[in-house]
């Protein structure tokens, strides 16, 4: 397999789709649903990308991404691009992950062939 993608997002169907899309492009890809299980494999695993929807359960996906971003770089692991996927079109929400200057933020629906193109950019692709 290829570069080591998480995707954090507890939409069942959304999962499904970005998972063929990604691995059918050469990508390992995990899921998490929520803030807990996507900090516990970003312990054990160095992803090369972070995609994360914004509204999850329990904590929302952009503090998620900050906790991974630290923990990561208490490992001194190498930077990781982020992209951000949301349904709600937010001013304050996009501002607010902004700050962690993300690749794209995507609202969705999305063309699948659009999203690829985003991943293979932040991937320097």
């Amino acid at each position: 397999m290829g570069k080591k993608i998480l995707v954090i997002d507890d939409e069942e169907l959304i999962t499904k789709s970005l998972v063929l899309a990604l691995e059918k492009n050469g990508y390992e890809v995990l899921v998490a649903k929520r803030c807990d299980d996507a900090l516990a494999m970003a312990e054990a695993i160095d992803f090369d990308l972070i995609i994360s929807d914004i509204r999850i359960p329990g904590v929302d996906g952009i503090e998620t991404v900050r906790r991974i971003l630290e923990l990561m770089a208490t490992r001194k692991a190498k930077r990781v691009p982020r992209i951000f996927m949301t349904g709600y079109a937010d001013p304050l929400t996009e501002e607010n992950a902004q700050t962690l200057k993300p690749s794209a933020y995507i609202l969705k629906p999305f063309d699948l062939l659009e999203f690829l193109t985003e991943v293979k950019k932040a991937l320097g692709e």
